[in-house]
């Protein structure tokens, strides 16, 4: 991302918002994706927010909608669904990618048979793998590990606002007691009633735009500082 040159609106210095984002990725944060955008503009913003290709990272991709797109698309280039560092969870298709060292340690994983409801099998799931990554690197350096959940349109549309927020609560509660970096999908306009609605519950939103004949576009909201940086290149 861009957001070197990106600083808050106003009179404010760019050091200001990069004290906000080192503190981010040294605590773990949870941020809102949003947006009334394309799925390849999306897909953009998830390959950059699961980190650079190069970079130690433990990736965990949920996907709540088979429609989402190949999951490969969304993992950073030279990053592989099948990487002993990544895990995927398609839970409309019924597929996930596990590393063989998490199925040979005979982690418990979900089934469709257990007494769960499908957002109860997605939260499972991701505390799993979150866990997993955690043992298997005796614990997580900051921003270590990354978490991609596509998205919360689908959730929103088939469970009630209470139970989105809830499975929001859990998981980023876990991010952020591993201190990870996890972004959360919500394709609709900045302004929506449920972006209003779940904003409270993260760290900051990420403003997505793509005008015709430029490049893609993002603008950083964050709540505690009540400021929002210029846009900026994505």
């Amino acid at each position: 991302m861009s957001l070197q040159r990106a600083r808050f609106r106003g009179d404010c210095s760019a050091h200001e918002f990069q004290e906000v984002l080192k503190r981010f990725k040294q605590e773990g944060c949870n941020l809102l994706v949003t947006g009334a955008v394309s799925e390849d503009v999306t897909v953009q913003a998830t390959r950059t927010l699961l980190g650079a290709p190069d970079a130690d990272r433990k990736r965990v991709v949920a996907l709540g909608d088979s429609r989402r797109g190949n999951v490969r698309e969304r993992l950073p280039p030279g990053v592989a669904p099948d990487d002993s560092d990544v895990w995927v969870i398609d839970q409309c298709a019924k597929q996930r990618s596990v590393p063989q060292a998490a199925r040979s340690a005979d982690v418990n994983l979900p089934t469709e048979s257990d007494d769960c409801d499908a957002l109860g099998q997605l939260r499972e799931e991701v505390v799993i793998a979150i866990d997993y990554f955690e043992e298997a690197s005796d614990g997580l350096a900051p921003s270590e590990l990354r978490l991609s959940v596509a998205s919360l349109d689908r959730l929103a549309h088939e469970f009630d606002p209470d139970a989105v927020a809830r499975f929001v609560r859990s998981v980023s509660a876990m991010v952020r007691g591993v201190r990870g970096m996890a972004h959360y999908h919500l394709a609709r306009p900045d302004d929506d009633e449920m972006v209003e609605r779940l904003s409270p519950l993260f760290d900051a939103r990420i403003e997505l735009r793509k005008r015709d004949g430029l490049p893609t576009e993002q603008r950083w909201h964050v709540p505690q500082s009540e400021q929002t940086t210029e846009w900026v290149r994505l």
